[in-house]
């Protein structure tokens, strides 16, 4: 009779694959994220109006099919209002502009095709940059916590003879 060696606990589980990334955990953790944000639904329900888990589906319709009509009539009132702006004062305007733009710039910018775009993309941008680049490393900075912890949760719920007890 030959002796056999302890089964591995681990031989029946998947191993994790190596390239576990951001795609990869924003799936797996889409739900999560699905969850809390109903759950704050549901505290700011229930903070303004005091109603219960039950009630806050209802309610939630109920605003937003008044949210809804409000904004319908908001749109409609601002496509039927009558423009005081001629077509002659909207040229004029444009004209002033143009010119301003190419008193500032000197007179190379006249012979740069699409000028005005660039300038325009430039002051967009340069206005956006320092927004767009403080976002992304909050962004990041959160990925990144959130992969931390789920990878250790992942990690915690594989070793053997403990309990995932958590909700």
């Amino acid at each position: 009779m030959a002796t056999t060696a302890a089964p591995d606990t681990h031989a029946d589980q998947p191993a994790l694959p190596q390239d576990f990334g951001t795609g990869r955990l924003f799936l797996a953790d889409s739900r999560l994220a699905f969850a809390f944000a109903n759950h704050l639904r549901y505290l700011a329900l229930r903070r303004a109006f005091g109603v219960s888990r039950e009630q806050a589906n209802l309610l939630t319709f109920v605003l937003l099919a008044a949210g809804a009509e409000g904004a319908y009539l908001g749109a409609r009132t601002v496509v039927r209002a009558p423009l005081r702006v001629t077509g002659a004062d909207a040229a004029l305007g444009g004209a002033m502009l143009r010119e301003s733009v190419f008193g500032m710039a000197g007179p190379a910018s006249r012979s740069t095709p699409m000028f005005g775009t660039l300038l325009a993309l430039g002051l967009v941008g340069g206005l956006a940059a320092p927004a767009i680049r403080r976002a992304m490393s909050r962004a990041r900075a959160t990925e990144h916590r959130l992969r931390q912890a789920r990878i250790s949760q992942y990690a915690a719920s594989r070793r053997p003879g403990q309990s995932s007890s958590s909700s």
